[in-house]
């Protein structure tokens, strides 16, 4: 038993009902701790706030479907940190006023714990330098261990020293966002995947001096659009903007879009929620090699920062990637699961590149794998 969990679990009253809100890996390992040490505790179902299913054998509701449930229950645990306080709100305005919400000491022992049957050495090996290699280490372990957060601020603020601010307190990011280690000069054609506002589909046209054409892969680019931007994007003949999301194959997909922020909207498949107001809505997806097939294409350059969904599109551009050699700039830090899996299937998909790493912010945002091919390294 975890001692940090069993301390919280101790103050989870004798014999309870309870839900668990999340589907997220926390979820599922404060289950089997729950199975495991408190017996007497009987976990009825789970709660997302944006889909339903089973997990663990448990059903999975949507928390607007709690009023239909709340019967069940008469305690629920929220399995997360950083946006516990805005779902506790959610619980007690469907009635439910028994809350526990995880601790940050339970938080990072359990993450810690999902993390130790973990084996990155595949991972760290795909890099070239020491310096990558241990940046990507530093990363990992700062996922789990607050004490490692530190380090990757001093490692930021010592590499990067023109910087912009981001949203939340203290973020800052690096201005050579995506523009490390590539070959400029050999970038004609570039797929900006997770346009946004379009911002980098611009900046791609003024630093690549060779650039004819960006493709941007934005399915909310009406909504994220800023006046000043989409007036130069509508003058540039140069950028086409694409209403649809990249995935591994051609089809209509529900998709979370952030009502706030604006940002961290995806597929809602794809494991994440960041526990902020959202909406389903209805898009449709394209496939990198049909795509670049129909139009009969060569991509010089990726970019690809798309909400945890990288890996599927990747996998639908490997007939490109193999062909075609593009320089990539992908995006690993959405998941855990990514920052292991995206350097080691690249490494295995492509021959004769090499393979950098970049983090461009002063938290656990940005980090960026780079694969140049061999031919194309000054």
């Amino acid at each position: 038993m975890l001692c940090k969990t069993q301390s919280f679990l101790n103050q989870i009253p004798a014999n309870s009902n309870i839900c668990i809100y999340g589907t997220n890996n926390i979820a599922e390992k404060l289950y089997d701790e729950i199975s495991t040490y408190r017996k007497d505790l009987k976990v009825q179902f789970f709660l997302d706030s944006n889909k339903e299913g089973f997990l663990k054998d448990l059903p999975v509701y949507r928390a607007d479907k709690l009023c239909e449930h709340i019967k069940e229950i008469n305690l629920a645990i929220i399995a997360s940190f950083a946006h516990a306080n805005y779902l506790e709100i959610i619980l007690k305005g469907f009635g439910l006023q028994n809350v526990y919400k995880i601790n940050a000491d339970s938080f990072y022992e359990l993450s810690y714990s999902l993390n130790s049957y973990i084996d990155i050495s595949k991972a760290v090996d795909v890099f070239k330098t020491t310096e990558d290699k241990m940046l990507y280490k530093t990363i990992y372990e700062a996922k789990y261990d607050d004490r490692k957060k530190q380090d990757v601020r001093n490692y930021f603020a010592d590499k990067h020293k023109e910087k912009i601010r981001g949203n939340g307190k203290d973020n800052t990011y690096s201005v050579n966002h995506y523009f490390e280690f590539i070959n400029k000069d050999a970038i004609k054609t570039v797929i900006d995947a997770g346009g946004y506002d379009g911002l980098f589909s611009v900046i791609f046209t003024q630093k690549f001096p060779n650039c004819e054409k960006v493709f941007c892969f934005e399915p909310c680019y009406e909504k994220f659009k800023a006046p000043l931007l989409d007036t130069i994007i509508k003058n540039d003949s140069r950028i086409e903007i694409i209403q649809k999301g990249l995935w591994h194959k051609r089809e209509m997909l529900d998709f979370r879009e952030e009502l706030q922020t604006k940002v961290g909207s995806g597929v809602v498949s794809v494991k994440q929620d960041y526990g902020r107001p959202q909406q389903i809505i209805t898009i449709e997806t394209e496939n990198i090699d049909n795509f670049v097939q129909e139009k009969n294409l060569k991509i010089d350059f990726i970019k690809m920062d798309i909400e945890n969904a990288e890996m599927n599109a990747l996998k639908g551009a490997e007939k490109t990637l193999v062909t075609q050699r593009p320089q990539l700039a992908v995006s690993i830090y959405h998941s855990n699961e990514q920052f292991c899996e995206i350097p080691i299937y690249l490494k295995t998909l492509l021959k004769n590149y090499e393979f950098r790493l970049g983090h461009y912010s002063s938290c656990l945002l940005e980090t960026v794998i780079y694969a140049i091919p061999e031919e194309l390294i000054k």
